[in-house]
Parts: structure tokens; sequence; C-alpha cells
């Protein structure tokens, strides 16, 4: 009897990383099939920020008429031809990508800031269009490491390509912030990726420049394990008001650890952390994540992004979360830390959108 009970949880654990409908989370409230939703993180709210989540770790983010767009990828591959053969930029996504953003008035072309948080295809793979149809405007900056330029090389025109690597924090050093215009200001921090398979780490190390010199068309065909991740980054997004922080937002492109699971405290003295986006895809692969860095930051809200399967079609109504990765054990590690940072009710924290989806933060 013993023994089968091992047999059954096993199973029960592995069948919790298989693709599903997040039937569970629904009935929780995290995740819903709304479109627009509003948080309040202050009874006293004036100002309000826009974050659209447009899938994977894709997001437009917007503040009165700035708008910043992080890791562009729409374009959904199959899993088998992802792993074994080669991927293919797909129009019909971009559709689907470029009909969420003007769904709310906005657009590609009112971009004035691209950051990229690492170079594997998923975060990075439909920037090359973007470039090459002009869509986005020639004044956009790009800051990302040099991997993600041996991606893009052939589709820069006018456009500012700065590297990511020369604004990056360390500790008891000045800090480097980016100045994306008088209210909004960006700081840059080293971090690592979680392994995408129990202790396996794929397509780590630098972009080949051999391989990429012959990208030049963003619509042929590509392997995607030649997409190497390069230096892997998270961000602090301020939002500032006379001068002072009035909303600060931390954002993770990998569900991954920051020197054991925590940021800087040097960092979290100046103002704390009102939103935590935090990417959840593999999260069950690492030992302090996201445990650890709830436990220190304490934000007053937590998205949820990169939770949906991008190895197949887009099907908003039966949307089905991402391979390999336990979403009971993720949230069974945020349950540890309920005497540090007390969650009663999920639902009142986290928030897992669904690709689209624009969240209005009031402060």
């Amino acid at each position: 009897m013993k023994y089968l009970l091992i047999a059954f949880a096993f199973l029960f654990s592995l069948s919790c990383s298989f693709p599903h409908y997040p039937k569970k989370y629904e009935k929780l409230a995290v995740f819903s099939h709304d479109t627009l939703k509003n948080i309040s993180t202050n009874a006293l709210a004036c100002n309000q920020l826009k974050i659209q989540y447009l899938g994977c770790s894709n997001l437009l983010i917007k503040y009165k008429n700035e708008s910043i767009l992080l890791d562009p990828f729409f374009s959904n591959n199959p899993g088998i031809k992802t792993s074994l053969g080669k991927i293919k930029f797909n129009p019909i996504y971009f559709k689907k990508g470029s009909d969420f953003v003007n769904k709310y008035g906005n657009s590609f072309h009112d971009i004035n800031t691209i950051f990229i948080s690492h170079s594997h295809y998923d975060h990075l793979f439909d920037l090359a269009y973007l470039l090459e149809k002009d869509s986005l405007n020639d004044a956009v900056k790009i800051y990302a490491d040099e991997s993600a330029k041996t991606v893009v090389q052939h589709f820069l025109k006018n456009h500012t390509f700065l590297n990511a690597d020369s604004f990056v924090y360390k500790k008891n050093t000045i800090q480097k912030w980016i100045n994306i215009n008088s209210e909004m200001r960006m700081l840059i921090i080293p971090t690592s990726h979680a392994p995408h398979l129990g202790k396996l780490h794929f397509m780590k190390g630098n972009t080949d420049n051999l391989y990429f010199k012959n990208f030049t068309q963003s619509t042929q065909k590509i392997s995607a394990n030649q997409f190497k991740e390069g230096h892997t980054f998270a961000f602090i997004l301020d939002i500032l008001k006379a001068d002072t922080i009035a909303f600060r937002i931390l954002i993770k492109g990998a569900g991954c650890e920051i020197n054991n699971g925590k940021i800087s405290d040097e960092i979290l003295k100046e103002h704390g952390i009102d939103l935590a986006i935090m990417q959840i895809a593999s999260a069950n692969f690492t030992d302090c994540y996201p445990q650890n860095l709830l436990a220190q930051i304490k934000p007053k809200q937590v998205l949820i992004t990169h939770w949906e399967d991008f190895f197949r079609p887009y099907a908003p109504r039966k949307i089905k979360t991402v391979r390999a990765t336990n979403f009971s054990y993720f949230f069974k590690k945020v349950k540890t830390i309920e005497g540090v940072w007390p969650v009663k009710k999920l639902s009142d924290q986290f928030y897992m959108p669904k690709p689209g989806t624009m969240v209005m933060y009031e402060f």
C-alpha cells in the first residue's frame, strides 16, 4: 500500500505538469476570462498604470502617453517543430498580437522603448518582424544584450540599440537608471534562468553570429535552439511623481533566482515593490523561487506571466497551461511564507490574465 501511495503521488505530481485548462485557478478567481481588469492598490488612488499581457512574457506597459514593450513574442509554433525542426514567424499570430494592442487604442508605432529580458526565441522572435515591417517608429530604443542584437542585426535601420549590459545594476555601485521620460525610469538587474526540465538547462550561452548572418528575412524558417539565452535580466520600473517614487514594479522575464532568490536591500530601502510581475514557467525546477523573493519584497500585487502553453495555437476559450510547470507546487511554495507575507486568499494578491487582457493598476 505504501508504494502504491507513493506511485499515485508521483503520477499526480507529474500530471500537474501536463498542459491543462486552469479550472482550479478560475474557481479561485486567480484566472479569469476578463479582458479588462481594474486593481486598486491605494484607497485614495488618483493615478492609473496600464499593463497589457500579450502572452509569454510579452507586456505592453503604458503610463499616460508613454508606452514600453517587453519581450515581443506572438508566433506560437508547435512543440515538435520547436524541438526537432525549424520555427517560422506566423503573420496570423502577429495579427493576434496587433489586434490585442489596437483594441484599447494603442499602437506598436507609439512604443518608444523596448526591453528584452533574454534571447530565447519566446522572448524575442517577433522583434525582427516589427523592425522589418516598420511597425515601430524610428526613434524607438531597444535595450538588450549582444545575443539579441545578433538575432536582429539585419533588421535594425535607424533604430537605436543599446547594450543592456552597460546599464546593469551592481551591488554597492551607483544605480544606472534609464530615464524613459520625466515620470518613468528603468533599472536593469542581472539574474539567472530556471532549468527547463529537472536540472536540464537548454539553450545556454551566447548566440552564434555565423548562424544568424543568413537570417535576413523575418519570415524565413530558423532553428529555435539557435536562440541562445545570452544574459538574463530582471527590471525595476518606477513611476515618478514630483521626483518621488509613486509606484514601483519588479518585472521578471524568467522564472529564476536573483542572489538566492532575493534582490538587493539597497534597492528596497528607497521604495518597496508595489507590483511584482513574475513568470511561472519552469518555476518548480528552482529551489528558492518564488518564496524567497516574495518573502523579501512583500508586494501588494503579483501578476503571473508566461503561464499559457505557447506550443499550440492560441484558443481563448480552451487555453491551457504551459508544459512542464507544476502550478500547484508554485503556489504551495507561496503558502510557505504565510507568516512573513500573509496570503489568505490568492485572488486578493495574485492575478493570472489571459493573453490580450488589459490590467489597470490604480495608485
